[in-house]
């Protein structure tokens, strides 16, 4: 059997970039991994779930890409840093970042008002905070390469009362927002892409994909059509290339119109 291949974003490259990607393993993380990877970019799959993640550079390898695996908990510093010093070990530095690591089992937890407080400093930590962390690991190399793109992962949960699930997505927004003016001057671009409701496999372990669409118009959505992993990978590919240069602090809702906002 030949070796199977990637289809990336049309006309758009990343020949001699790195690319970290955190919660790397499966959904959308690794679709972030197989496009970047298919566009030229050199990627670090990075993910608490470390055989899942080596299987995705494993994949990306076999069809012709660059790739390693690194056991990363985005809600330690010290783990966000080692992650940071294996890219540019392998790779020479950093370019991409995708900051997408998350616990979508936060959207099940109980409203704010009776939380356990140790399950929410461990939510925020690893679905806000963890976004921070990877990217003051991930800034200094960028900075010394001449600049760079980061993605953030919201939600249009972030616009729903959703406990602590939407208070982390809202956090991630306003971390864009303000990473996006800090770091501007480094030629450090920073967006966010807000999802809808999408068919990955951790969302499966959730709900299956019949009550997924009854979910999805139930929020508002026009249709029941879910989104699979790379329609919300494809929007973030492009925010992170240079034909989105001009384009920092955004949060881009990629939802079908579920959500009405001016």
């Amino acid at each position: 059997m030949g070796r199977k291949r990637f289809v990336a974003n049309s006309d758009i490259t990343f020949a001699n970039k790195v690319a970290v990607i955190t919660g790397a393993a499966q959904g959308m993380g690794a679709a972030y991994a197989r496009l970047l990877a298919a566009a030229g970019a050199a990627v670090v799959v990075s993910d608490i779930q470390l055989e899942k993640a080596q299987a995705v550079a494993a994949a990306i390898i076999e069809a012709g890409g660059k790739a390693i695996a690194t056991r990363t908990d985005v809600s330690s510093p010290a783990d966000c840093q080692a992650c940071a010093e294996a890219a540019i070990k392998a790779f020479g530095g950093i370019d991409l970042l995708v900051n997408n690591a998350g616990l979508l089992t936060a959207a099940m937890e109980p409203p704010l008002h009776k939380i356990d407080i140790e399950r929410y400093l461990k939510i925020t930590a690893v679905m806000t905070h963890g976004a921070l962390y990877m990217t003051q690991a991930c800034v200094p190399s960028m900075s010394s390469r001449g600049g760079g793109a980061i993605v953030n992962t919201s939600s249009i949960g972030a616009w729903q009362p959703q406990g602590v699930y939407s208070l982390t997505k809202l956090g991630v927004n306003g971390l864009t927002g303000i990473l996006a003016k800090e770091l501007l001057p480094m030629n450090i671009r920073v967006n966010a892409v807000a999802p809808g409701p999408v068919d990955t496999e951790g969302l499966r372990g959730i709900m299956s994909l019949e009550q997924l669409k009854a979910y999805a118009l139930a929020s508002g959505k026009p249709t029941d059509e879910v989104a699979g992993p790379e329609d919300i990978a494809k929007v973030g590919v492009f925010l992170l290339s240079d034909d989105a240069r001009f384009i920092s602090g955004q949060v881009v809702a990629v939802d079908q119109a579920t959500l009405y906002r001016i």
